[in-house]
């Protein structure tokens, strides 16, 4: 038991070293001496652990998106409208830009290698489909109540994901590009309009 605490705090520290790395100096200007080095690791352990820089890398990203796919469903309350339930993600994400911004930092930094990585962009588009899916039992919920028109509320889900990350990308790199008290209030004023909801309501 206590090897494997010692295992899991090793394996923590690695992988805790790698993210904050890369959110400082980009994948491309992270190495395993690096990450040894931050995570107070002799290269050799990091290796028993990790076989190659891209085993670590792999993991760092599986880390980053099981958190991306946690924020949309945090404090999920069953109990409010599917339009709440949209307008409660709008604000998660809200708080994680400015929270969490290394999160949307170092995810970007993947999404561009995955361009030209199989098995990078394959774990993207894993998140993006259940992030969408998710988005669809949301709406299919407000379909069913009668809150949603079925004939566009069908693409609820890629326009939050492009507006959610959209304002992400800019956010991060200017965080005084734009208002996003308005622009959140202007992407749910369109959502709205796509769901077929009358007067707002």
């Amino acid at each position: 038991m206590k090897q494997k605490a010692r295992t899991d705090r090793t394996v923590t520290a690695i992988l805790d070293a790698a993210f904050n790395i890369i959110a400082e100096n980009s994948i491309s200007g992270t190495t395993t001496m690096l990450i040894s080095d931050r995570a107070k690791v002799s290269k050799p352990l990091l290796h028993y652990h990790f076989k190659t820089k891209d085993a670590v890398l792999d993991r760092v990203l599986d880390r980053v998106l099981e958190r991306l796919l946690d924020i949309p469903m945090e404090n999920f309350n069953k109990n409010i409208s599917p339009f709440d339930e949209i307008t409660g993600i709008f604000q998660r994400y809200r708080q994680t830009i400015t929270s969490e911004p290394a999160l949307l930092v170092v995810f970007f930094d993947f999404w561009v290698q995955g361009i030209k990585q199989p098995r990078v962009r394959e774990k993207i588009v894993q998140r993006f489909e259940g992030f969408r899916g998710y988005i669809s039992q949301i709406v299919r919920d407000g379909v069913d109540k009668g809150d949603f028109t079925a004939e566009k509320s069908h693409m609820i889900p890629p326009l939050m994901l492009s507006l959610l990350e959209g304002a992400s990308l800019q956010l991060i790199s200017d965080p005084k590009a734009f208002n996003i008290d308005l622009y959140q209030y202007m992407a749910l004023d369109v959502l709205s309009n796509v769901a077929g909801r009358k007067n707002g309501k």
